[in-house]
This record gives structure tokens, sequence and C-alpha cells, in this order.
């Protein structure tokens, strides 16, 4: 099997992760805004508004449980974790990946080493099959190479 990735670039990582953490800060100031509001109405308010939050009770209720329910789970599982850790981790060693040289992967892929660099260096291939599974053509961006292969029936597959 043969992966083709393109690295994302250092600006769209940064405006990726600014935006996430925008998001998560502007929740728990809400989130926490709104229970501050609530206990602030509870411990100073009047008998008048403690009845106005009587009907939000059962939700406060239901969702204190689930929030119990789901630490309850976290902890197991992270429990679980360790104690796996802890007793089998000499089951589990794994072995180190041989590093695989270009020239292996292209005569895996039946591909010269100008082709497998060509895809590599690609933002966009476009691989067509043979019959039998071999890749038959190549399209890149850059430029379109002809494989020996004599395969007659061609199926495009996009890779991006």
């Amino acid at each position: 099997m043969m992966i083709i990735t393109t690295q994302r670039s250092s600006v769209f990582l940064a405006i990726d992760t600014t935006l996430t953490a925008i998001g998560w800060i502007g929740f728990f100031y809400l989130f926490t805004r709104g229970v501050v509001g609530v206990v602030e109405a509870a411990t100073t308010g009047s008998a008048q508004q403690l009845s106005a939050l009587e009907p939000y009770i059962p939700t406060v209720t239901t969702l204190a449980t689930y929030l119990l329910v789901g630490a309850t789970n976290a902890l197991i599982l992270v429990l679980w974790a360790r104690h796996h850790d802890l007793f089998f981790k000499d089951l589990y060693v794994p072995k180190a990946l041989s590093h695989i040289d270009d020239a292996t992967i292209a005569d895996h892929f039946q591909l010269t080493l100008n082709q497998l660099r060509e895809i590599q260096t690609s933002r966009v291939t476009v691989i067509y099959h043979a019959t039998d599974g071999a890749i038959a053509h190549l399209e890149t961006d850059q430029l379109q190479m002809q494989s020996a292969l004599n395969g007659s029936l061609l199926a495009p597959m996009k890779v991006a």
C-alpha cells in the first residue's frame, strides 16, 4: 500500500490552532459565566428567584449525573491503561521499523525512481491502474509519464 501525504503549511496549522484555542476559551468563558450566574442567583436571591430556578433543577441533576458517569468512565479507562502498562508492557515490544529506501518502494510498485520522486513532490497525482492492479499511467501536476505496462483497461484513482 502506498500512502501519499502532503504537509500542511505552518500558516494554516497556526490558523487552525488559534481558532481552536479561541473556540475552547469562548466555551469555557460562557460556561463559567452561566454557572456563576446560577450560583449567585441561588445564594443571594429571594424566594421568588429560587422558585424561578425550580424548573431547572431536574436538568441540573441530570447534567450532574452525566458528568459523574463520564468522570467515572474516564477514571476506569485511565486505571485500566496504567494496569495494562504496568503488567503487560513486556508482551508488546514493538520492533524497530527498518527504513525503506526509495528504490525498494519504486521496485514494489513497478515504478522508476523518477516517477516515484515525481509522485512525492507533486501536490496532485492521478494514478491509472490496469486490470491486474498494477500502475498503468501517472498524471501529476508537473509531468505525465507512461508506464512500461501494456494494460488496455485503465481505472482512474485520484490521490491528493
